[in-house]
């Protein structure tokens, strides 16, 4: 069977995996099917989806698998769109499809089923992709994660969508207004995120970037500005990470010489120069203050009061 051309290039193009309806379709027999899976051929996944033996058992074969089985409504969805989107850090423990909330399916003890009663075909699935898969469009897939995620670990799914160019906060406000029902999990968390983007015009650039505002948070201080414009005396634009202008205080992260090399190191430190120019102070880390994030944010505390005590005084001097 799996001698056949047109055999080889469907299961090829599927991770391996084929619908034994699309072999039959094929002019491939049942009969034929049958000894394939005696003779340890093709072995069975799912009920009426094979995969060829010589092909590995693969997140994407698993994906291509659960597709099949739920088609032709069925579409790959929450954190396993996730992580075909490219996202960073999604859960591999189970792949999660979505169907119509009327429809039966039977699951893998791998596989996570979600029914919906509001599915939009052409809003809600990304269906011509290259590699084939049928997925939850970006939008659809932030708002399944927002109704399984907590606030720590959405924000940075939508700043990583955000970041990747896959969703804006504008496209986010404008879907949340078309799907927006009383008692759909999910809503309130989207807005929350939503809320915090209100005055940026740039994602958040890095995990470690979330990870340094979790700490400033737990330290009591100002809620910062993410991605704060700054104009230099040259005219040139940059965008400090973390920023409380009141002050003139910023965090960024550095690049040390491992890390960086001479030239990155040197660009940060005359980044650095230019904004002591305009009279803003820049504290500078890097990947290891993920081991100190609570000190880190105790320190920052610490130069934000001096900062304010000092223009403080400053002002009464002018006085």
């Amino acid at each position: 069977m799996i001698d056949r051309t047109d055999v080889l290039t469907l299961l090829t193009a599927q991770r391996g995996v084929a619908a034994v309806a699309q072999l039959l379709e094929l002019g491939i027999s049942r009969r034929t099917v049958i000894r394939a899976r005696r003779r340890g051929t093709v072995v069975s996944v799912l009920p009426g989806v094979v995969r060829m033996a010589a092909s590995p058992d693969t997140f994407e074969s698993r994906a291509m698998a659960l597709q099949l089985h739920t088609a032709p409504t069925g579409f790959l969805s929450g954190v396993t769109a996730g992580t075909l989107h490219g996202l960073r850090q999604m859960p591999r423990v189970f792949l999660e499809v979505t169907v119509p909330e009327d429809r039966q399916v039977v699951m893998p003890s791998w596989g996570r089923l979600h029914r919906s009663s509001w599915i939009d075909g052409e809003r809600d699935i990304d269906a011509g992709r290259a590699d084939g898969f049928r997925v939850a469009s970006p939008l659809r897939t932030m708002f399944r994660l927002a109704s399984v995620f907590n606030d720590h670990r959405f924000e940075r799914a939508a700043e990583d969508a955000w970041h990747r160019g896959l969703v804006t906060p504008e496209q986010a406000a404008d879907y949340l207004v078309a799907i927006r029902r009383s008692g759909r999990t999910g809503v309130a968390r989207f807005e929350r995120w939503l809320e915090k983007t209100a005055f940026r015009s740039r994602p958040s650039q890095s995990g470690l970037e979330l990870d340094v505002l979790d700490a400033i948070r737990r330290a009591g201080l100002p809620e910062p500005q993410r991605q704060h414009p700054l104009t230099l005396r040259t005219g040139e634009v940059i965008h400090i990470d973390l920023a409380w202008p009141n002050v003139r205080l910023g965090v960024e992260p550095g690049h040390s010489w491992w890390h960086g090399g001479d030239l990155r190191k040197r660009a940060d430190e005359a980044r650095d120069r230019a904004c002591d120019e305009i009279g803003w102070r820049i504290v500078r880390h890097d990947e290891s203050v993920r081991e100190e994030l609570a000190a880190f944010g105790l320190q920052l505390r610490i130069i934000h009061d001096e900062r304010v005590a000092t223009l403080r005084s400053a002002q009464a001097r002018s006085l």
